[in-house]
């Protein structure tokens, strides 16, 4: 607490002061043109004194058809002291407590299909797919470098990012990002080591345009298999000697698991149509092309790996070890090349083509590689095998993006050979925007149907400590969302409904060990529940505003026909009070605390060996929850510049802090962020 109040007394003096240092940030800014296509002001026209256009547009790109999607340049600061939390912003995910450690979301409607290389699901926050990463269209060079730490040289973490986009014209654009995560971590053998180096390209021309994108992802971290008991959290007198998180004792030495990873992504079309007159051109000389149909071609190629290592074996942990002699060196690959090939026809050529309609056919490689056993003389050792599979499919949209009023995009794909024939997903969505006090209110439904086979590293896996081969049956899923939102209120309500069959998932067995009756041995393997469970799910986030003053909440309300099977809190909240408001009319601050809490359940576990979560054996459930993890920041803004400081979980004294069992939350530290734009 030292810290808060420190803190809250240098406060005064850094807004008395803040002239000054308005000055001293503004004198390392550019001003910026009134016009966006304007290099020099008006005001200092004939003077010469440049002034750097700033404009920037940024988009993602579906990774079937390459159809682009508008979103937002981060460069807002709200909410910026979270951004670099484990946790996410509103605190919706069970992690492990570090930086990039493997997590899942608490609120079911909000979890992603598992990829296909299973392994990468939990690591959302560093790992990004192909259609969640940004291209860019500027029209000055843009650079951001963000810096976010928290903690001393023995633990908390260090984040640094770096993203840098350029044009070559008005078509051409290119662009890179380095991102590197280093969490030491509070508690012992918790360490992450994460590197994504990333390069795009994109041209945007009238008949041919593309979009390529490649990555390279290095994921180390530390496995320490939770802490041995979870006392020393909620009880801390009856333990003697503890001098700090580090110091509790945990389950696991000298354990990593490992990733890395490279992704190619090319999409591109050729557009046939014909010219216009430009409808916003009064001379009536210039012209525009509308596009009438389009081939597309997508290539995806992925090389993906998993590394389990371990230099200490415990000899109270795993159930079973299938190569006691051996040296822990599990690893698996995956290999896939996947081409489509479709046409479009276009929407919005004329007054009679309302939506757009697209249809491919597509071609996909795949092979996995993993450890096997073979004997010898009657020794059992390891060998790597090879499995691989072709897959073929179809598929299909309807689109409709333009007008104001109505909005809808169906998609559907059938696989009708390979290792998944018979699989098959439809889903849709459509938002009508409609008038409501004066201002836009917007109706919005999701739906979607599926039937899936499990991917393969969920149907066979072989390690030193796990090993199956589970025959697995299809999972089929029905959901169906609706969102209704408005601006005026500040209010946005979403209800779902999902129905599953043959959900799949993974447990956890503890067997007791011979030596003492109280330590158990751990054991992971596959499952599936063959009727049907269903989810429903409401949640409300509404925001209030008298002034200076705002409240922001976030309120979700689940429940689960099957709480064994599939385990939800019922209730999990966030909210966010916080002051608004300018010092010397410029720089743009938020001060306020926040608040993330969710009811005790029955939160699923963590498996160092496969690197995924997994439900707990049901006869040695421990709860998590019922307890709130409340922070206090300050959040500041000034032109180019975004910074906050943050004293994260100050209430820690409480003791009830878990994000998953045996896994407790980071205790109260100072945490500090900033992101710097460039545009020159």
């Amino acid at each position: 607490m030292k810290r808060v109040f420190l803190f809250l007394f240098l406060l005064p003096f850094l807004s008395l002061n803040a002239q000054r240092i308005v000055r001293e940030l503004e004198a390392n800014t550019d001003n910026y043109a009134d016009e966006a296509d304007s290099v020099f002001s008006k005001e200092n026209e004939g003077k010469g004194k440049k002034v750097v256009p700033n404009d920037i547009r940024a988009w993602v790109v579906n990774d079937t058809y390459g159809n682009m999607t508008e979103v937002p340049v981060d460069t807002l600061h709200h909410q910026y002291q979270n951004s670099n939390l484990p946790e996410g912003m509103n605190g919706h995910y069970n992690t492990l407590g570090n930086l990039g450690s493997p997590r899942i979301s608490r609120i079911f409607i909000e979890r992603p299909d598992t990829y296909d290389f299973m392994f990468l699901t939990p690591m959302d926050q560093f790992f990004r797919n192909v259609d969640q990463c940004l291209h860019y269209n500027t029209k000055s060079p843009f650079m951001n470098i963000a810096y976010n730490t928290c903690g001393g040289k023995e633990t908390g973490y260090d984040h640094v990012k770096a993203t840098y986009t350029n044009n070559v014209g008005k078509r051409i654009n290119f662009g890179g990002m380095f991102d590197y995560m280093y969490g030491q971590g509070y508690y012992a053998n918790q360490s992450t080591s994460f590197m994504n180096a990333s390069a795009w390209a994109s041209y945007l021309g009238e008949k041919y345009d593309f979009h390529t994108y490649y990555q390279h992802n290095f994921m180390k971290m530390a496995e320490n298999g939770g802490i041995t008991d979870e006392t020393y959290i909620t009880a801390p007198e009856t333990h003697s000697g503890q001098r700090s998180a580090n110091d509790i004792p945990v389950r696991l030495m000298n354990t990593w698991n490992r990733q890395e990873n490279d992704v190619f992504f090319f999409n591109h079309h050729y557009n046939i149509g014909f010219h216009k007159d430009d409808p916003a051109d009064t001379t009536g000389t210039k012209k525009v092309f509308v596009p009438v149909t389009r081939i597309f071609h997508t290539l995806k190629l992925g090389k993906y790996m998993k590394n389990y290592r371990q230099y200490t074996k415990p000899t109270d942990y795993y159930t079973e070890i299938y190569f006691p002699a051996d040296t822990t060196q599990d690893r698996v690959k995956q290999f896939s090349l996947k081409n489509i090939v479709g046409l479009s026809l276009c929407e919005g050529f004329n007054r009679y083509a309302a939506f757009g309609i697209n249809a491919y056919i597509g071609h996909e490689y795949k092979r996995y590689s993993m450890i096997d056993s073979t004997v010898v003389d009657g020794s059992t050792y390891r060998d790597m095998t090879d499995t691989k599979y072709n897959d073929l499919f179809i598929g299909g949209q309807l689109i409709r993006t333009q007008g104001e009023k109505l909005h809808f995009n169906i998609d559907a794909q059938f696989r009708f050979a390979g290792e998944r024939v018979g699989d098959f997903e439809i889903k849709g969505h459509t938002e009508l925007n409609f008038l409501f006090m004066k201002d836009t209110a917007q109706v919005a439904l999701n739906a979607f149907i599926k039937n899936q086979t499990p991917n393969y590293f969920f149907r066979h896996y072989h390690s030193q400590f796990t090993w199956y081969d589970f025959d697995a049956s299809k999972e089929w899923k029905a959901r169906i969302e609706a969102i209704l939102s408005s601006r005026k209120t500040k209010t946005t309500l979403t209800a779902a409904i999902e129905n599953i069959k043959n959900y799949s998932y993974f447990q956890n067995t503890l067997k007791p060990t011979l030596s003492n009756g109280t330590t158990y041995t751990n054991l992971w393997s596959p499952q599936q529940y063959y009727d049907m469970i269903q989810v429903f799910s409401l949640n409300l986030r509404q925001n209030f505003r008298l002034g200076i003053l705002n409240l922001e909440n976030d309120i979700t309300v689940q429940t689960s026909t099957h709480q064994t099977v599939l385990p939800l809190p019922v209730l999990s909240t966030y909210h966010n009070l916080y002051l608004d408001f300018r010092i010397a009319k410029v720089l743009h601050t938020e001060f306020g605390v926040d608040l993330k809490y969710f009811t005790e359940y029955d939160a699923p576990t963590y498996s160092p060996t496969l690197g995924m979560f997994c439900n707990q054996d049901p006869d040695h459930v421990v709860k998590i929850g019922n307890f709130p993890i409340i922070s206090v920041y300050a959040n500041f803004d000034l032109k180019k510049v975004r910074f906050y400081i943050q004293y994260y979980h100050f209430n820690a004294g409480t003791n009830r802090y878990f994000w998953a069992p045996y896994y407790p939350a980071s205790p109260t530290g100072l945490h500090f962020g900033l992101s710097w734009n460039f545009y020159d």
